[in-house]
C-alpha cells in the first residue's frame, strides 16, 4: 500500500461519486451557507452565545411506539423537548410496533424535532472486503456485512477506485470464512481485498435520502441520524445537499466542543451499553464545561425504561442543563 497508485487509489475511494439524478435535481437543499473553503459553513454556537450551564439533546433512534409510551411522559414531566430520527418506510408499519403519523404529530405539536433515519435504515457508508474477489466469484466479504445486505434485493457497489461493478443483493450470512453478501451474478473482474470497497451506489443513497425527506415532509425535516451510528465522508457530503446536520458521526462519547460543528457530531447512549456513572459524569462536565452533548437510545430495548430516561433528565435539571433539539441548536449562530 506504499507506492503512489495504491495511495491515489485509497484516495478516489474517499471521493463523493459523480453520478447524478437528474430528475431529483430540485429537490436537493439549496440554502445552506457556504464558507470560503467551499465547505457549509457549519461552526455554530460559540460559548459567548451558548446556555450558562451547556445544553443536551436526547435523540431517540428508529421509531417505536415506545417513544410516545415511555420517552413522551418522561420529557413531558420535565418540559423538555427531544429529537427523534425516524425510519419513514417504517411508520404505521402492519406489525403495530411502530409510531404512526399520528404519534409523530403529537411529538411535534409537544415541540419535539423529527429528523430523518434513512426511508430503510441503510448503513451511510463503505466497507473493506476482507477476501478477495476472483473472476466468476457471486460471493463477497465485506467487513461490515452485518450492516448491509438485510434487504435482499438492494443493490449494492464494488470500487477500487479505477473500476467499479453493481450487482444485487439476494442472500446474507455466515460461512468457514466470514460474513458475506451473495449476489445475483458472479462479477467478472478481480478486486483486491485491500483496495476494494462494498458499498451501495450513489443512485441508492440519494433515494434514500429523496424518499425520506419526501415522506416526512409534513415534519420539515433538517436533519439526520444515521443508522448504525456510521457514516463516511462520501455519504457526508450526500447528506450535506439534503440536511443542515447530522447527530452521529462520531460514536463513543456524548461531549461536543464549542463551537460545534453539525456535520461533525460526537454522539454516545445514556441508558444502553453504558453505566449511570459515565453518563452522570458526562452530564457534570457538559454543565461545568459549557459544552453541547448529544445522548440518544433505542426505546424499544429492556434497559432503557421512561424511569430511567426521567433519571437521565433529572440530572439534567439538577446540573441546570438546558435540553434541546438538534435543530435548536444549529440554529445558535455563533455572533460574527
Amino acid at each position: 500500500m506504499g507506492d503512489s497508485n495504491q495511495e491515489g487509489r485509497r484516495s478516489v475511494l474517499k471521493q463523493t461519486a459523480t453520478l447524478g439524478i437528474a430528475s431529483l435535481a430540485g429537490c436537493f437543499r439549496s440554502d445552506t451557507t457556504m464558507g470560503s473553503d467551499g465547505d457549509n459553513a457549519s461552526k455554530v454556537a460559540s460559548k459567548d452565545d451558548w446556555f450558562e450551564n451547556g445544553a443536551v439533546t436526547f435523540i431517540y433512534d428508529d421509531g417505536p411506539l415506545e417513544d410516545i409510551q415511555q420517552a413522551f411522559p418522561a420529557h413531558e414531566t420535565y418540559d423538555a423537548p427531544a429529537s427523534v430520527g425516524i425510519v419513514s418506510n417504517w411508520i404505521d408499519r402492519d406489525d403495530g410496533n411502530w409510531m404512526g403519523f399520528n404519534d409523530i404529530k403529537r411529538l411535534v405539536d409537544a415541540g419535539w424535532e423529527i429528523a430523518s433515519h434513512t426511508a430503510s435504515h441503510v448503513a451511510l457508508t463503505s466497507f473493506e472486503l476482507v477476501e478477495d474477489i476472483l473472476p466468476g466469484d457471486s460471493r463477497i466479504y465485506p467487513e461490515g456485512r452485518g450492516n448491509h445486505g438485510f434487504s435482499y434485493g438492494d443493490p449494492i457497489e464494488v470500487t477500487d477506485g479505477e473500476k467499479s461493478v453493481q450487482r444485487t443483493v439476494v442472500d446474507s450470512n455466515t460461512d468457514d470464512i466470514g460474513k458475506y453478501l451473495e449476489l445475483a451474478e458472479p462479477i467478472t473482474d478481480p478486486f483486491t481485498a485491500e483496495e476494494t470497497v462494498e458499498r451501495y451506489p450513489e443512485s441508492f443513497v440519494r433515494h434514500e435520502l429523496f424518499e425520506s425527506q419526501n415522506a416526512l415532509s409534513e415534519f420539515s425535516p433538517t436533519t439526520l441520524l444515521a443508522p448504525y451510528d456510521v457514516i463516511d465522508d462520501r455519504h457526508l457530503n450526500l447528506v450535506r445537499e439534503y440536511y443542515d446536520g447530522v447527530f452521529n458521526v462520531n460514536f463513543g462519547t456524548p461531549v461536543n466542543e464549542l463551537p460545534f460543528d453539525p456535520f461533525d457530531t460526537n454522539r454516545s447512549y445514556f441508558a444502553e451499553r453504558v453505566n449511570r456513572e459515565t453518563v452522570y459524569n458526562d452530564l457534570r462536565q457538559i454543565a461545568e464545561e459549557n459544552l453541547y452533548g448529544i445522548v440518544g437510545a433505542h426505546t424499544h430495548l429492556e434497559v432503557v425504561t421512561q424511569e430511567r430516561i426521567a433519571e437521565t433528565l433529572k440530572w439534567c435539571d439538577e446540573f441546570g442543563i438546558e435540553v434541546i433539539t438538534f435543530k435548536n441548536a444549529i440554529s445558535r449562530k455563533a455572533a460574527e
